[in-house]
């Protein structure tokens, strides 16, 4: 590895442990800082009963679609949404795969679609901890 790639990688590497102490630094701020505010909530008599009257309606809610989902043809309606859902899953996971690899071999970031639209492959990445 040469010296200028070395030094390269060096500052890309400082400059990313500096943004993740920021990163930890305001994740631990917010935390706090929503840990008063939900305390705040939780001292209001008029929120707590809100809070409770929503949480008996959404019982309710789930008890009544509960019954619903029982009936026959809607039991099999149900299962072909997720049914569809699961396809669309795998289906945009074939694409991402697909995109990879063709930026990968081609070094394009942009594509054109079957109906003429260009379309700009966009790539996240994140930073998590190595697992042991």
């Amino acid at each position: 590895m040469s010296e200028s790639k070395y030094e390269s990688i060096s500052r890309l590497e400082n400059l990313i442990n500096g943004h993740q102490m920021d990163l930890d630094k305001l994740q631990s701020g917010l935390k706090d800082q929503a840990a008063m505010l939900n305390a705040a909530f939780e001292n209001d008599a008029a929120y707590l009963e809100a809070h409770k009257d929503m949480q008996e309606a959404t019982k309710k809610k789930k008890v009544e679609k509960d019954r619903i989902i029982k009936e026959p043809a809607i039991a099999s309606l149900n299962a072909k949404v997720q049914d569809i859902r699961s396809q669309v899953k795998e289906e945009k996971q074939a694409l991402s795969d697909y995109l990879t690899q063709y930026f990968q071999e081609s070094g394009l970031r942009q594509i054109t679609g079957t109906d003429g639209e260009i379309r700009e492959i966009v790539t996240s990445v994140r930073l998590v901890k190595k697992r042991e």
